[in-house]
């Protein structure tokens, strides 16, 4: 199919790109896509090798993908969205909304082109740095739980409510819990007992989303305040409260929220369909978003890289 014609068929849709956030495991066929479509993959890796002063330059997704190292398993996911962001641009498909899911934000503010390549790293660089610095003085992470209602989630970390909190709601019964590491194992014993189809902790050391992370946001601030932010040109939806995010004074308050304040995916989503989006597009490594989408009710398309070749 040519670009025009393809343009054709999109030019009665509203499209939403999402970011997704950093990825738990890769489809395998993510350099490959970006590659098929004359993007050099490598040299993103090399300029981010440069700016951030990692050894990336060894990533390869079936012999050393980096999902072992916090801070490296960021950085990936981020030039990959980037890739996906530069195709989206070349092919012309331009959005209604851009939104984020979590750490995605990143990514998604580049595709804005309110930062630049740079900006986004060091962005990443900085909120991981504040979050070392600011941890509290036990163990964190974050775990999922799902099959239950909200009311079921709430009564079982009625206990931990100063260390153990509900910062996203995927879908009608789906969340995603951040905190007290051996709080939130608790949690997942109990919440398996009362019959959830899922419960199981993430691998990741840092309590994203949680209020007892307000020190490092406000630490994530200040190194914010001098970096190079711009003006979004399309229209990006905060995941936290669906506000239209354009202005640099706006995208800092919400990278700064972003870091300490929970979300609603499944609210963003349903507030994207009321607004006319019907093609989803998910502009990153895996497929969490697709799968998300698909336990959340309306009538629209979602691809991610294994059906990317639909629209491009």
């Amino acid at each position: 199919m040519t670009e025009s014609a393809n343009n054709k068929i999109f030019d009665h849709r509203k499209i939403a790109p999402l970011f997704p956030a950093f990825v738990p495991e890769y489809l395998g066929i993510e350099i490959k896509v970006i590659e098929s479509y004359g993007i050099n993959f490598n040299a993103y890796l090399e300029k981010a090798a440069d700016i951030t002063g990692e050894h990336l330059e060894g990533f390869d997704i079936a012999t050393n993908n980096f999902l072992d190292h916090q801070l490296k398993s960021q950085y990936i996911p981020y030039i990959i969205s980037c890739c996906i962001s530069d195709l989206l641009h070349k092919k012309d498909l331009r959005p209604s909304y851009v939104t984020s899911y979590s750490m995605g934000i990143y990514a998604a503010l580049y595709h804005c082109r309110s930062i630049d390549f740079r900006t986004g790293l060091l962005m990443i660089k900085t909120a991981y740095e504040s979050i070392e610095k600011n941890l509290p003085g036990y163990p964190t992470s974050m775990c999922v739980l799902g099959g239950l209602s909200r009311d079921d989630v709430d009564g079982l970390i009625r206990s931990f409510q100063s260390d153990v909190f509900i910062i996203n709601q995927n879908s009608e019964f789906s969340f995603l819990l951040s905190g007290n590491k051996a709080h939130l194992e608790k949690v997942l014993v109990s919440a398996t007992t009362i019959g959830a189809m899922q419960a199981r902790m993430l691998p990741v050391s840092h309590p994203y989303h949680a209020p007892v992370l307000e020190h490092a946001a406000a630490t994530f601030q200040k190194a914010l305040l001098a970096m190079e932010i711009g003006t979004n040109q399309f229209k990006y939806v905060s995941a936290i409260d669906n506000r239209i995010i354009m202005n640099r004074e706006d995208i800092i308050e919400e990278l700064t929220k972003n870091l300490f304040h929970g979300f609603d995916w499944y609210k963003t989503f349903l507030f994207l369909q009321k607004n006319g989006v019907d093609t989803f597009i998910e502009c990153g490594a895996g497929e969490s978003l697709y799968k998300i989408g698909k336990f959340i009710e309306g009538d629209f398309k979602i691809y991610n890289l294994k059906k990317i070749q639909q629209l491009c």
